[in-house]
This record gives structure tokens, sequence and C-alpha cells, in this order.
């Protein structure tokens, strides 16, 4: 059990909400003089797609290329890299990020359906 009270769990989801609201339509209420522009409003753009993959490789890295006693051509086996990968080469060339996501998730669900069991 994690030891917090119904209550206490329901107002730490709350100030969770709350706080990711306000971080998200923080631009939405200011003047339009104090809007972000140029490398700014690019950066923030990018800003989703950074958070996850400052995510997931780590992850990704520890257990594949970094982790011990893994051959190097198992390497080429693991679908979290190669999806990896390709969502990498997709964002590099359409620089979308929603596209790059749908292709690294759809990736990663091809190379599981292929993977032997």
């Amino acid at each position: 059990m994690s030891g917090y009270g119904d209550l206490e769990l329901w107002v730490l989801l709350l100030a969770l909400v709350g706080v990711t609201l306000v971080a998200r339509c923080f631009f939405l209420v200011l003047p339009a003089r104090w809007q972000p522009r140029g490398t700014l409003e690019r950066a923030l753009r990018a800003a989703p797609l950074a958070a996850l993959v400052a995510i997931t490789l780590p992850e990704i890295l520890r257990s594949s290329l970094l982790a011990e006693g893994v051959a190097p051509m198992a390497v080429l086996t693991d679908a979290r890299l190669l999806s990896a990968l390709l969502l990498a080469a997709v964002w590099w060339t359409t620089r979308r990020g929603v596209v790059a996501l749908l292709a690294g998730c759809a990736g990663y669900l091809a190379l599981l359906a292929l993977a032997p069991r």
C-alpha cells in the first residue's frame, strides 16, 4: 500500500492536473506582446517529443547497448532500439513529431509481431 489515504490521493491528483493545466495553458493567457517568438517558439513545439525521448532513451540504451553480456548482433534484434532509430530517422526527414511517433509505434508493433517466440 502507498500509505496515502483516498483524500490525499485525490488532492495529489488534482494538484498534478492543476500544475499540468497551468503549464500547458500559460502561453494562451499571456498578452500577444509577451508570446514567445522565433527560436523559443520552435523549441516549445519540440518539448513534448523531447520529453518522451528523455524518458525512454536511457532505458533503451541501458538494456540494449550498454548492458553487460549482450552480443553485438543481439542489439539488432531489440525492437525498442530499432523502433527508436526509425522514429529518429522519420523525424529527421519530415520534422513532424506526430508522424515520427506513429512511425516509431508502427515499427515497434511490427517488429514485435515478427519476433520469434
